[in-house]
């Protein structure tokens, strides 16, 4: 994942827990999004405008947990968000099932655009060969 675009509404503790603690995947979970259960990630600021919510985008309530938005998402939401999972990832994401455990790694932005260039290929040559 990469992180922002309203990661500076996070502690550094907040983030350093967000990237080294496990998050499990709830009951409450589905197309729209994947509510996660874990250690509390702490906030700096309160507050927010609602903004577009991008797939992959991973939110974090309130209470400090994080929801990561998928396909049927909202367009605009209230959360703060930590940070956006690279699309070559969200299918993986996608076939998680309550109970399964996650963690997020940060990757810059040079290397997730590296890994998307790298999922349209494996895509590309995956067509050629189905056709």
């Amino acid at each position: 994942m990469v992180l922002g675009p309203q990661d500076d509404h996070f502690t550094e503790s907040g983030l350093k827990t967000f990237l080294s603690e496990e998050y499990t995947v709830t009951p409450q979970s589905n197309r729209m999004g994947y509510r996660l259960q874990g250690p509390p990630i702490e906030t700096v600021k309160k507050g927010f405008i609602s903004d577009a919510i991008a797939l992959g985008a991973v939110q974090v309530s309130g209470e400090g947990q994080p929801i990561v938005l998928l396909w049927d998402r909202q367009t605009t939401g209230g959360y703060p968000k930590i940070g956006v999972v690279v699309k070559p990832d969200i299918w993986k994401l996608a076939q998680a099932k309550p109970g399964d455990k996650l963690r997020f790694r940060k990757v810059e932005l040079e290397e997730a655009r590296s890994l998307y260039r790298n999922y349209v290929h494996f895509l590309l040559i995956l067509e050629n060969l189905v056709k």
